[in-house]
């Protein structure tokens, strides 16, 4: 039984799936839990949630007391006073106001804060990830949709609305010679070209898992579509480089973890050949270490440093 530290709870709400966790105050993973939630909307996203929890506190043989804390990763706008997630546009039946902590703290009986998944993720992979020890980092993550975030100076930047990093909106693509594919509802420029669905899209397969092993085995549909994702991926990575002057960039998220070999040597050529040639010299782009453990544990992180 784990007695001798007080332990942080994450949670990841995609688009497709939950990742629940708990981890010690150093970031040791005590327990983890997944599942799809294909189907799932609106209060039985947060309701299933809630089981995950209580799922992973059976696991770890410990108590809710033992809970410190509980942090949510939404790719989402949310209202952290109220504990309300504003507007999640990949999320089935939360593209309006949806009251999320609330139930969340009362079914565990400990704090509850949300946050954007990019700032989850960030958060993450700079405490026990890529990015250790680095003071300014840039992370993309590449899924269902595309998200990010930024730690400046050895702090997370949350942003005026708490979305700041949120690259999947970005509207220039640099040097990549690219016109802008038609814009699907409530997506942003490089999320509609680059995610995970819009490299389903372009191939014509059914997921980007698919794409990236057609692509593998010599499809030209399906490596055209991930060329592309490619080169605006770059494109982005190389105008935040220029902006940021970072450490590192880590790239994250199910795509990467599928294609990193695919994806990421073309993204560091257009990196090193388009940014600020100083800051492209010394940065390094690099894929993410924590997997789907990322966001929840950036999440848990960021809820036992609320006040």
């Amino acid at each position: 039984m784990v007695t001798t530290h007080r332990l942080l709870a994450g949670v990841d709400v995609g688009g497709t799936k939950i990742a629940v966790g708990l981890a010690d105050l150093d970031g040791r993973i005590v327990a983890s839990r997944r599942a799809v939630t294909a189907g799932l909307s609106g209060g039985a996203i947060t309701e299933h949630m809630v089981q995950l929890l209580r799922d992973a506190i059976k696991q770890a043989a410990t108590t809710r007391e033992q809970i410190g804390a509980v942090g949510i990763s939404v790719p989402a706008v949310v209202d952290r006073t109220r504990g309300v997630v504003v507007w999640a546009p990949n999320i089935p039946g939360w593209q309006q106001e949806v009251a999320v902590a609330a139930p969340v703290a009362e079914a565990i009986g400990a704090p509850v804060t949300l946050c954007y998944d990019g700032h989850a993720w960030v958060t993450g992979e700079w405490w026990c990830g890529a990015a250790r020890g680095a003071r300014d980092v840039v992370l993309v993550a590449v899924g269902t949709g595309i998200g990010g975030g930024m730690i400046l100076d050895g702090r997370l930047h949350r942003g005026r609305v708490g979305v700041a990093g949120a690259v999947g909106w970005w509207t220039s693509f640099g040097g990549a010679g690219l016109e802008p594919a038609p814009l699907q509802e409530g997506h942003g420029w490089l999320e509609s070209l680059a995610s995970g669905p819009a490299i389903a899209r372009a191939a014509g397969t059914a997921t980007a898992e698919e794409a990236l092993a057609a692509a593998r085995s010599g499809q030209p549909r399906a490596q055209a579509a991930v060329a592309r994702a490619a080169e605006v991926l770059g494109a982005a990575a190389a105008n935040l480089v220029s902006l940021v002057d970072p450490e590192v960039v880590v790239f994250a998220g199910g795509v990467i973890a599928g294609g990193a070999d695919l994806l990421l040597p073309r993204i560091r050529e257009i990196v090193s050949r388009e940014a600020q040639p100083q800051v492209a010299r010394g940065v390094r782009i690099v894929p993410a270490e924590l997997g789907e453990d990322a966001a929840w544990l950036g999440a848990a992180r960021l809820a036992s440093d609320e006040p």
